[in-house]
């Protein structure tokens, strides 16, 4: 792990502009954050956050991807969510002042931008902008909160994947329905809390199905329906089964 004395230099303006809050700042307050922020790097696999830390930033991913995991009452590890590059974490230790609430770990090699928590809760109490996007962001996080309990209740495993693949997929080119730069089967397995070779064969069902399509890094939903119902345990699937044609959105 690397740290950087600053970032503006490092990350050009126009990548800068394209990150969460940092996008809704005039030239010369983004120029000023940027000047008391900090540019670190991390290692595929690096502890980015330790749960219980008391670290006031918040961070900016500007490349790579984080998981956000947390342990059971019986030393289970389970993920609560993906951290993709373009997105930000620490913000409630920003604006609570707490220790953080979870662990992060490094998917792959990342770059993070750490924004002093004193910088930060001038943007979020005092900026307009910066205070209504924060808002809209907190009503995600409980509802995403609220969504991840009720796929973890669900008693079936195979259910809970077909319940995860269904919650992360998202709009595609022309209509289509895709997971992008999709979870390795063990990071899966650790958000719906299961196995991962319980992963590996609820995949192999829904490709022979003809319900996904396996690409490079993608999946591609071709029977959007057909997940759906199994994921609201509407319907059961065999190994060999094969799920008709659905009409066009």
């Amino acid at each position: 792990m690397s740290t950087a004395a600053g970032t503006s230099a490092t990350i050009p303006r126009e990548l800068l502009r394209r990150l969460p809050i940092l996008g809704l700042l005039s030239d010369e307050l983004l120029t000023q954050v940027m000047s008391a922020s900090r540019l670190v790097r991390f290692r595929k696999k690096a502890t980015v956050i330790l749960k219980g830390q008391s670290l006031d930033h918040l961070s900016l991913l500007v490349a790579g991807k984080l998981q956000v995991i947390d342990h059971l009452t019986d030393g289970r590890e389970i993920g609560l969510n993906i951290i993709q590059a373009g997105n930000f974490f620490g913000e409630l230790a920003v604006v609570d002042r707490q220790p953080r609430s979870a662990t992060l770990i490094a998917l792959t090699p990342a770059m993070v931008i750490n924004v002093p928590g004193e910088v930060a809760r001038k943007l979020f109490f005092e900026y307009p902008p910066v205070a209504k996007t924060m808002m809209a962001h907190f009503a995600r996080v409980i509802r995403r909160g609220n969504d991840q309990r009720s796929l973890l209740s669900l008693p079936n495993s195979f259910q809970r994947v077909f319940a995860l693949l269904d919650y992360i997929k998202q709009k595609g080119p022309e209509n289509t329905l895709l997971i992008d730069d999709m979870p390795t089967h063990q990071e899966v397995a650790i958000m719906a809390n299961t196995s991962r070779e319980t992963v590996t064969r609820a995949l192999s069902m829904l490709t022979a199905s003809g319900i996904i399509e396996k690409q490079v890094r993608q999946l591609l939903i071709r029977k959007p329906v057909a997940l759906k119902r199994l994921a609201d345990g509407e319907m059961l699937l065999n190994p060999t089964q094969k799920i008709g044609a659905e009409p066009p959105p």
